[in-house]
């Protein structure tokens, strides 16, 4: 018995002992096109931007691609060095319920995609509540906004939101993007929605985008959000293929965005 145990020990020692780097080869695989569009109904707002897929270990910016043919419902889109992006002639500006068509012509490929521009449902105004600490919140103003919505169902919106850095001087957002739907709220009626988990102090500037987006980028923008969770480790989401409604093998998107941006200070 005693020789059995000594054999056994000996046997888990040379396994541990023997160890041998083992590196796998990533091949490297042809760049990709990735594709950034919007049309938008802000005035000049509306862009396309070209770059290329990089090698995974590479620390290096993607590269730009400079010399795309672009139009978008035959509107050329020409690249503006200063920008870094292909653009319209000024006073270009998007029209609610009208579809927009992309092609780009880069590398000696061709690639195409559709979006329609969802009117955005209507905001008309906010207001503050002041209420007392509860729970995880401090004492504060809670902020809400009065809106109307008699867009029929199913429309999307993309809401992002933050405040005026008063030592930075400068707008700060939120990283968390919020999505939701017209079934979520009600319809061709009068509501109230408070900003959830938040409160604020006199003299806060908050600040509030909203954007319509058609299904399209509704799904691609919460398959983003998945692949950035805030639990990291082992219970994160596994990485995958984002969707993308660019057709000819690029990745990325093409929406349009009906947009209303608020501004408003705490009293």
């Amino acid at each position: 018995m005693n020789k059995l145990s000594y054999i056994f020990f000996g046997l888990i020692l040379s396994l541990a002992a023997c160890k041998e780097k083992i590196e796998i080869a990533v091949p490297d695989s042809d760049p990709l096109l990735v594709v950034e569009g919007e049309v938008t109904t802000e005035l000049d707002s509306s862009y396309v931007k070209l770059s290329l897929t990089s090698n995974y270990y590479s620390a290096d910016q993607s590269p730009l691609v400079t010399n795309a043919t672009i139009n978008v419902n035959g509107v050329p889109f020409l690249y503006n060095a200063a920008k870094g992006k292909y653009i319209p002639n000024p006073g270009y500006i998007g029209k609610t319920d009208s579809s927009y068509s992309l092609n780009i012509s880069a590398n000696g490929k061709t690639f195409s995609a559709v979006t329609k521009l969802e009117k955005m449902f209507r905001i008309d105004s906010f207001f503050q509540v002041y209420k007392e600490a509860a729970g995880f919140l401090p004492a504060g103003f809670s902020l809400s906004y009065v809106a109307y919505d008699d867009r029929p169902l199913t429309k999307y919106t993309y809401f992002v939101n933050g405040y005026f850095d008063t030592i930075a001087q400068r707008d700060s957002f939120s990283d968390n993007k919020i999505l939701f739907d017209n079934a979520q709220t009600p319809a061709n009626e009068p509501y109230n929605f408070e900003i959830p988990f938040a409160r604020f102090n006199s003299g806060d500037e908050y600040i509030a985008i909203f954007r319509s987006v058609d299904k399209n980028m509704f799904d691609f923008i919460n398959a983003f959000e998945n692949q950035n969770p805030s639990i990291p480790g082992p219970f994160q989401t596994p990485p995958a293929n984002l969707p993308t409604n660019i057709v000819g093998g690029a990745v990325g998107y093409f929406t349009g965005y009906g947009v209303q941006r608020w501004r408003y200070k705490v009293k």
